[in-house]
């Protein structure tokens, strides 16, 4: 007589991944209760990760006719007096198999990418009388970051011994809560010869009452830095414990990696740290406080475009700076949204700005004006090469334009920035009145 053959076989290489959680996995067409499943590649600098799943005969058939994405949600005892619930959504499935031997039927174990997760943690442990709420948020490198990170205690030291002056940073968020950035241990590697370090760096909050608030301020901090920096930096993983014994973790998966500043473009602010700390302890306040802050985003999306046609370029950031100045103005929302023209005129009666050495954004007097190039564009009008010198200086000009509302927008001078006149002068596409003669648009 034959052996029972089990409903569910768990291959070898799994006593490596961690934990198996029984749970509910759900699709829009599908509930699949009991399901086993196994996380993969989760850490916080990990920009992938993966789940197993380890199905029997019936589940598997309900699994593979269902289409993703899936959910996952499960509860697990990890140790003594601690219980966890994993949450994850965005679960995309890599295809199955069956495998048919005689009159038995297998089905191939099944395994997908994960968009993003969270774990509850609960401890019964919450004795600590001196505790404080703590939040910590990881996120890429940005100029802004690596300037304001605080130094490690024997780096403090090295910098008294030798006569340095001990820099640090720290931020007041909106509800009391405290925040500064730090450099964090992200990876390391043995090399042929010394072992390798890359760093990260991180965000850590004390003392604050809503976790949403302070993600929100994180957040904000982030999008500031990102414009100041011309270079995207977002959250990856944040964790945060507002009660003794209740932790909180998220993961985002699958985030694209933003490219870094070229080594020829400066950053939008000094290099200096007390002006990066000026700088974005005065935009905080700023941007927190005002009006369509989705606008500002935009805008700032806008200005961290690259590697784009040149046309769409065009029409981007034309569109950020509609957004920049509707920031700007903090005008109430309507129904439809102002004519650019309209806008432009309001912004440069508010704050009298100076921008007589930039390509005309509406004017006609001289030629063809930026507005014109990106009608031309919109409605289709075929540029030849000739023309192609002048569109990217047109280019160029607009984000130049763009970023100097950004700044009057957060009260900072221009003339303390990478886009006052005196650097553009050291850019060719400064000196656009001769290519803005030769376009017809």
């Amino acid at each position: 007589m034959s052996e029972a053959r089990p409903d569910i076989v768990v291959p070898q290489e799994a006593a490596e991944r961690g934990l198996i959680i029984s749970g509910e996995l759900r699709s829009e067409t599908a509930r699949i209760p009991s399901m086993l499943a196994q996380f993969s590649k989760i850490d916080p600098g990990s920009r992938e990760a993966e789940i197993y799943f380890y199905p029997t005969v019936d589940q598997a058939r309900k699994l593979f006719a269902a289409p993703p994405p899936f959910s996952f949600e499960g509860e697990v005892t990890a140790r003594d007096g601690v219980e966890e619930q994993w949450k994850a959504a965005g679960i995309w499935t890599k295809p199955g198999s069956q495998i048919t031997y005689k009159e038995a039927m297998y089905w191939t174990a099944s395994s997908g990418s994960i968009e993003n997760l969270h774990i509850n943690t609960t401890s019964q442990d919450r004795s600590s009388k001196d505790f404080h709420s703590s939040a910590w948020f990881v996120m890429n490198r940005c100029f802004l970051l690596q300037v304001l990170a605080n130094p490690e205690k024997e780096d403090l030291e090295a910098a008294k011994q030798h006569g340095f002056p001990e820099r640090t940073f720290s931020l007041a968020l909106l509800d009391g809560a405290t925040a500064e950035i730090r450099r964090r241990i992200q990876s390391h590697k043995l090399g042929v010869a010394r072992e390798e370090k890359k760093t990260g760096y991180s965000l850590c909050v004390r003392d604050f009452n809503d976790e949403e608030r302070v993600k929100s301020d994180v957040e904000a901090l982030l999008i500031l830095a990102s414009f100041a920096s011309r270079e995207r930096t977002m959250l990856s993983h944040w964790s945060t414990e507002r009660v003794a014994g209740n932790h909180h973790r998220h993961w985002l998966f699958n985030i694209p990696k933003f490219p870094k500043r070229q080594e020829r473009i400066e950053p939008l602010v000094p290099r200096d740290h007390a002006q990066c700390a000026k700088f974005l302890t005065g935009a905080f306040r700023v941007y927190c406080g005002a009006k369509h802050r989705e606008l500002f985003d935009a805008a700032v999306y806008a200005q961290l475009s690259h590697d784009l046609p040149l046309e769409v370029e065009i029409v981007r950031l034309f569109s950020g700076i509609q957004s920049a100045l509707v920031f700007a103005l903090q005008e109430p929302k309507t129904a439809k949204r102002p004519q650019i023209r309209a806008l432009y005129e309001k912004f440069m009666k508010k704050y009298s700005p100076d921008f007589s050495d930039l390509w005309p954004l509406l004017s006609k007097l001289s030629g063809a004006s930026l507005s014109d190039i990106r009608n031309a564009v919109v409605h289709g009008e075929v540029f030849v090469e000739s023309d192609w010198t002048a569109l990217s200086y047109a280019g160029q000009n607009l984000r130049w334009m763009l970023e100097r509302i950004l700044l009057i927008s957060l009260g900072w001078d221009v003339h303390t920035s990478d886009v006052s006149p005196q650097r553009l002068r050291l850019f060719y596409a400064h000196q656009w009145h001769t290519e803005q003669k030769k376009i017809q648009a």
